[in-house]
């Protein structure tokens, strides 16, 4: 069996987040800065079905906490996770996320990291010859140097690549928010696909009782993981109802690869606790 340690993403004692500061944060990125920068890819991708044809997926559009990028899509076998920056007064490129953990999230997830950078007046700064927009953050970050990163000339995103870690743990997550949203109807949903922080969602039910899940995932022939029992213990003293969740991922062809871009079965199996 394997005991994966974690971190927890609230102290339940001392909540360990600023309230204020996340709202605040949350307001300004899903309300302002997300959707405009989700309308400027839509506006290069102008329909879902030219998105398919194109073989381009997003695997993250909302702001979630903690978080080491803001937005992550697929393009064919490349994923591009995107890290929003903003001009303040000073002329300065402000970034709420440390560049060099973002990076290093990144890669050990397979994930380019890309910069997006608003001016000012919340308008994206254009790159010259380039309608995405978006800035090589290692490039930047390293070397200070402006580099195009160019999603639909990626001569790599063809070669065959296996889902990373981050989007075998996201797509667990999203699964079972969908089914909290389409099937239990919950709109009170806080969630995170962090590798290694603890809880992975969290929810009001309809009764109006706090729930919390922790989510792992394997493969077929992976040993089953196990949940670190701190953490389990300091969740448990909310006094909400707790779920430990398997999720089992399997492609219908490969069973035990999970190729990017291609069909993932997911069985969960979830103990409650309470």
């Amino acid at each position: 069996m394997i005991e994966q340690k974690g971190q927890l993403f609230f102290d339940p004692e001392t909540t360990g987040l600023n309230k204020k500061a996340i709202g605040e944060m949350v307001k300004e990125r899903n309300e302002m800065l997300y959707p405009i920068a989700l309308n400027h890819f839509y506006s290069l991708i102008p329909s879902i079905e030219n998105m398919m044809e194109c073989d381009m997926q997003w695997l993250k559009m909302e702001f979630t906490v903690p978080y080491f990028m803001d937005l992550c899509f697929r393009a064919k076998n490349s994923v591009f996770g995107i890290i929003i920056g903003q001009e303040k007064d000073d002329s300065n490129i402000y970034f709420p996320l440390d560049l060099d953990i973002s990076i290093k999230k990144c890669e050990e997830n397979d994930i380019i990291p890309c910069i997006l950078v608003f001016d000012k007046n919340l308008d994206i700064i254009p790159l010259k010859d380039d309608k995405w927009c978006l800035i090589d953050a290692k490039a930047l970050f390293f070397n200070r140097e402006i580099k195009a990163v160019i999603p639909d000339k990626d001569d790599t995103s063809t070669s065959f690549r296996a889902m990373g870690k981050w989007e075998e743990l996201n797509n667990a997550i999203m699964a079972y928010v969908q089914d909290l949203r389409d099937k239990q109807e919950i709109s009170d949903i806080l969630y995170q696909s962090y590798p290694g922080v603890d809880p992975a969602i969290c929810w009001i039910d309809k009764e109006g009782m706090f729930n919390w899940m922790m989510v792992r995932t394997m493969k077929e022939g992976e040993e089953e993981p196990t949940f670190d029992p701190f953490i389990v213990d300091k969740l448990s003293s909310t006094g909400g109802k707790g779920h430990l969740s398997i999720a089992l991922l399997s492609n219908p062809n490969t069973k035990v690869v999970l190729p990017r871009g291609e069909s993932v079965d997911i069985k969960m199996e979830i103990e409650d606790l309470n």
